[in-house]
């Protein structure tokens, strides 16, 4: 199994172009957080150290560590060491970061827009406590104008009937999701759908999680985690793909995507939700929002994920790793006969304990355990919890914005290790050769099934 600090440690390794060992040691390095003691700024840390302490070393207390590598200061509040220093200040209007304090403004953030920039002051604080060029560029002072979010407060306070939506895909980006969720007025029934188990190694980043979960269903104890939030939603969960879900309950009125695969995502554009709202990781490198809405005349989720040949090359380095057909790699999870044929190959393997799991996954696994060589490795490596979390929170300002029928762009790239811009919504077009919205019968099913495109909510 591969443990949470592995995970983080691989995933530096491939950034720094260094030893996993050596990738370690510089996560094992202490950040003290001091807050100030208004509400605001002990909210917003709180936010800030669940992101940074399922990474690197984590103190609010001068006793344990007495010198730290670096202090991150929340608020207008004296600096408590001689290390380097990092200052956060949160208004209603922004949030920065930098070396030198700054002066807070008027008002409080929003709660869904303080959880957003915890986000963006993890990878900045992250950044500066590794110090490595080899980083993506984090350029000092850091401000995230909450105007380029596109949320006026008219429509934080609108209430959401999640009624007819489903999340699919239980990972760290739905548990991003979820948490960001917290800071929504949310009711109706919300099911999680799933079908994989928790592994060890994705601690490191879903935040509801912790070690007594693993090897439980994904679905189920998410849905049961993150409950105890939700006093207006009904989280329930469902072990199975979308496809056998949509096969029992019909179509899906607002599929709400986390997947982690390409190939998934396609499959459930090929469903006909009414809606889809999607949210993306590119290892650390980025993260990616899509939404649209049937009838749909732009990208649909499968033109943003067409098949490309790299993902065809990761399917045949999976495929030649556990020793299986292409066709099988394709079918997306292991079956009990397929489970039984790895094992052959792999004598360290447990049939039983894999069945059911994803081949990705599987993939992943044995690449850290470095029982696989493959230059593919790279391409399935997970990223840090800052990344997926502001995936999560990225998704539910879409949501909101398309709730509010403010929408009027497809695509939001945004870098985790900047700032969230406006300028980088754009509206995609359709893909000419789309495998799903080039038939010509997808227009008209889906006005047979969602009408002229009404609003869900």
């Amino acid at each position: 199994m591969t443990s949470p600090a592995q995970e983080n440690a691989r995933m530096l390794a491939s950034i720094l172009q260094i030893g996993e060992d050596h990738a370690a040691e510089h996560l094992n390095r202490t950040i003290l957080v001091t807050a100030a003691k208004d509400t605001a700024s002990t909210r917003w840390a709180a936010e800030i150290i669940a992101l940074l302490e399922r990474t690197v070393r984590i103190t609010i207390d001068t006793d344990v560590v007495t010198r730290p590598h670096l202090e991150l200061i929340v608020g207008g509040v004296k600096h408590r060491s001689h290390c380097r220093r990092l200052y956060a200040e949160i208004d209603a209007a922004r949030a920065t970061i930098g070396f030198e304090a700054t002066v807070r403004g008027r008002g409080e953030a929003p709660a869904l827009f303080a959880a957003t920039a915890a986000c963006t002051v993890a990878a900045a604080t992250l950044s500066a406590l590794i110090d490595d060029p080899a980083l993506p560029t984090v350029k000092f002072p850091l401000t995230l104008d909450f105007a380029h979010l596109g949320i006026p407060a008219t429509a934080l306070e609108r209430e959401i009937n999640f009624t007819g939506s489903v999340l699919i895909g239980a990972g760290a980006v739905a548990h991003g999701f979820l948490r960001a969720l917290r800071n929504v007025h949310a009711r109706g029934i919300l099911p999680i759908v799933d079908p994989k188990a928790v592994g060890e190694g994705v601690l490191n980043r879903c935040l509801y999680l912790t070690p007594d979960d693993v090897g439980l269903n994904k679905a189920e104890v998410l849905a049961a985690r993150a409950q105890p939030d939700f006093p207006q939603l009904q989280i329930t969960s469902a072990v199975e793909t979308f496809t056998s879900f949509t096969k029992r309950n019909g179509p899906t009125a607002t599929a709400i995507v986390t997947v982690d695969s390409r190939r998934a995502r396609r499959s459930i554009q090929s469903e006909l939700p009414g809606r889809v709202l999607d949210a993306s990781t590119t290892d650390v490198r980025g993260v990616v929002v899509h939404s649209n809405l049937q009838p749909n005349p732009h990208a649909c989720l499968s033109c943003i994920y067409r098949h490309v040949a790299d993902e065809h090359a990761r399917e045949q380095s999976i495929a030649d790793g556990l020793g299986i057909p292409l066709e099988t790699v394709k079918s997306g999870f292991i079956s009990k006969d397929v489970a039984v044929m790895i094992a052959r190959r792999h004598s360290q393997i447990n049939p039983e304990a894999i069945t059911g799991m994803a081949f990705d996954s599987l993939f992943r696994q044995l690449c850290a355990e470095q029982a696989l060589a493959t230059p593919e490795g790279r391409q399935v490596l997970a990223p840090f919890a800052f990344v997926s979390s502001l995936a999560g929170n990225l998704l539910v300002i879409e949501l909101l914005r398309c709730a509010a029928g403010l929408s009027n762009t497809n695509y939001w790239s945004v870098d985790p290790w900047g700032a969230p811009k406006r300028q980088t919504r754009i509206l995609r077009r359709r893909v000419p050769e789309c495998e799903f919205c080039s038939r010509p019968e997808v227009d008209e099913v889906a006005k047979e099934l969602w009408g002229a495109g009404d609003r869900w909510w």
